[in-house]
């Protein structure tokens, strides 16, 4: 059993799911772009495999995996099928506004851009990933069009002018719906092909391991007299890898120190 390392003076603080982790700053080696991997058949699920950093073979370790946090790739995953699903409620939704017209009944589905689940979503959702987050604004001008036409055809059946609805209902599904749906797909094809981890080499007693990150955040001291031992659990984490807490310098938030040690005693025989 590892014993967890004396404290650090410095940290290297980096996110997990939009939690805060560290690392000691005289175990970190180098940071890089997730390299090629040569998966091991026999290793931990949580091991992706190995990777080779200028001639040196060591260990990947998921560490979301590892900590019993979903996975980069089930996250992509999750949120590619609900862009999926998003995309075929507009259509069902333009679909129902036509059903609505032929027979003549109430439209009861919203035509607020942002009571949809979609515009929900939309309105709540944020990313680091610059790409994504550029090509999701091209959805708001399209998006707040499709719903309008709902109130227009509204209007058009309270006036009983259901030819003229029906008419611009069909010029709807062939451009901003049409537009609609080729934004999800280009939104889609981005986060499967996002470059979404960072690699972060560790070094100790000549061998070395890389972990995966969200993202880097800061290379800092934590807050005097706030590091503590690691009692109790987290809801949702496998807190056997989390040896002290601490409190970031700035705004106080809490950072999980994580026992380097025993990841390196986990992966010493592969």
């Amino acid at each position: 059993m590892s014993q967890p390392a004396p404290a650090a003076t410095s940290w290297v603080i980096f996110r997990l799911q939009g939690q805060f982790f560290g690392l000691p700053v005289e175990d970190t080696y180098e940071m890089l772009v997730v390299p090629e991997v040569t998966v091991l058949p026999q290793a931990p699920d949580y091991v992706r495999g190995m990777i080779n950093l200028r001639g040196q073979v060591m260990p990947l370790v998921d560490l979301r995996s590892r900590l019993g946090m979903a996975t980069s790739r089930a996250d992509k995953d999750s949120l590619v099928r609900m862009l999926e699903q998003r995309e075929q409620d507009h259509k069902n939704w333009l679909a129902e506004l036509e059903a609505s017209v032929r027979e003549r009944r109430s439209f009861r589905l919203t035509t607020d851009p942002h009571q949809c689940a979609f515009g929900k979503w939309y309105d709540a959702f944020s990313t680091d990933d610059l790409r994504l987050s550029g090509h999701l604004l091209k959805f708001d001008a399209p998006h707040q069009r499709v719903h309008q036409v709902g109130k227009e055809v509204i209007d058009l059946m309270a006036r009983k002018e259901h030819e003229a609805a029906l008419a611009l209902i069909d010029r709807t599904r062939d451009t901003t719906l049409g537009k609609l749906v080729a934004l999800f797909g280009e939104v889609r094809d981005i986060v499967r092909n996002s470059q979404t981890e960072i690699a972060l080499v560790t070094q100790r007693q000549g061998r070395f391991l890389a972990v995966t990150v969200d993202a880097v955040d800061a290379v800092e001291e934590l807050q005097p007299g706030s590091v503590e031992e690691m009692r109790g659990g987290l809801a949702g984490l496998a807190t056997n890898l989390v040896c002290r807490i601490g409190r970031r310098q700035e705004g106080g938030a809490m950072v999980l120190l994580l026992d380097l040690g025993r990841l390196f005693e986990e992966t010493t025989n592969l």
